[in-house]
């Protein structure tokens, strides 16, 4: 009897770890990247999620009311409108206080630096370029826009208040934009700051990277061209990779600081003249803009007949005008930022 019942737990023993054995564990939870990388869900529900994601965003509309110059492109071959924006020589001083970092202001410039803030980068109506720079993003964003060209001299000199300011400014935009920098934007003048030019342009690398890709845009039917630090002479790469555009035979656009000379309207110089008391354009007749060989084999690209150009955009005169430089290629000049001017260019089909 025993022995028996000694059996019989051993059995029961048996069948229980058999039991046990037999029931499947479940599954542990496998917790993925992409589930760790996802944001935490909203008490909302996803159909009032997705009607706020489809929403379209709304920009404030500027107060300051700018001075606006039309220009309007005409090219073949396109299947709609484009419209650019047009900023340039808005000269942004806003060094108030000197520093001792690379990129500040020397404390001896100070006043020269203030002198510039009341007299150069200042509306009529009194609104100082560092307050109308907030306005002019409004602007461009309030608007509808395929691309915003920022045409040079946007700041005074380069300083580490002014490449601040600059791109708070253009990160906040909602389009692509082009910046062609002039001799301001690089210079370290005026603002006597603790540094080279070369510091100055590996500075400006910190806002869009300055690189020579952010100064074309290839539209599809047409292109626009930006012609960076067109206050000196061209580089012989940078003409080779005009000259390689060109090439492609698609028309162009041309976006460049300093202007070019008309070959039959006389009222651009009566007019450099008047504002500058120079020929401020590039010009065998210049001072300061008398072309090397390089620079005027670009410029007989522009003046050539069977030029793939449409239009030349540019500034730095400190006046609008708008006129040809020659029987077939336009070329308009836009007032100054400070002024408070903005182009607007419509590109339409032909």
């Amino acid at each position: 009897m025993v022995l028996a019942g000694i059996l019989l737990v051993v059995i029961l023993a048996g069948i229980m770890i058999v039991i046990h054995k037999s029931k499947p564990e479940e599954p542990k939870e496998e917790i993925t990247f992409e589930e760790i990388s996802q944001a935490p869900e909203s008490s909302e529900s996803t159909e009032e999620t997705t009607e706020e994601s489809t929403e379209e965003v709304s920009y404030p509309a500027p107060e300051y009311d700018f001075i606006t110059e039309e220009v309007t492109v005409l090219i073949k071959g396109l299947d709609r409108e484009y419209t650019l924006v047009w900023v340039s020589d808005l000269h942004l001083v806003s060094d108030h206080e000197a520093g001792d970092e690379n990129g500040d202001v020397r404390p001896e410039y100070l006043d020269a630096i203030r002198k510039r803030y009341e007299e150069l980068a200042v509306t009529e109506d009194g609104v100082h370029a560092e307050d109308l720079w907030p306005e002019i993003i409004k602007f461009i964003n309030y608007g509808d826009y395929d691309g915003a060209i920022f045409g040079g001299d946007m700041m005074d000199y380069c300083s580490n208040s002014n490449i601040r300011i600059i791109k708070e400014g253009l990160d906040q935009l909602h389009i692509p934009y082009m910046y062609v920098r002039a001799d301001h934007d690089y210079g370290v003048y005026y603002g006597g700051v603790f540094f080279t030019e070369t510091e100055s342009r590996a500075l400006h690398k910190t806002i869009d990277g300055d690189e020579m890709s952010h100064k074309f845009w290839d539209m599809g039917d047409f292109i626009v061209l930006g012609i960076d630090n067109s206050t000196k002479d061209m580089p012989e790469y940078y003409y080779n990779m005009v000259a390689d555009v060109y090439s492609r035979g698609k028309p162009v656009i041309m976006a460049t600081h300093v202007p070019y000379e008309s070959k039959v309207d006389d009222s651009l110089a009566q007019l450099s003249m008047q504002v500058r008391n120079q020929i401020y354009y590039w010009s065998a007749d210049s001072e300061h803009y008398k072309p090397n060989d390089i620079t005027q084999k670009y410029l007989n690209l522009l003046y050539s007949e069977d030029t793939v150009v449409e239009q030349v955009l540019a500034g730095h005169l400190h006046a609008s005008w708008d006129g040809m430089m020659t029987q077939q290629l336009p070329e308009h000049i836009f007032g100054p930022a400070f002024q408070g001017h903005i182009g607007i260019i419509h590109v339409i089909p032909k």
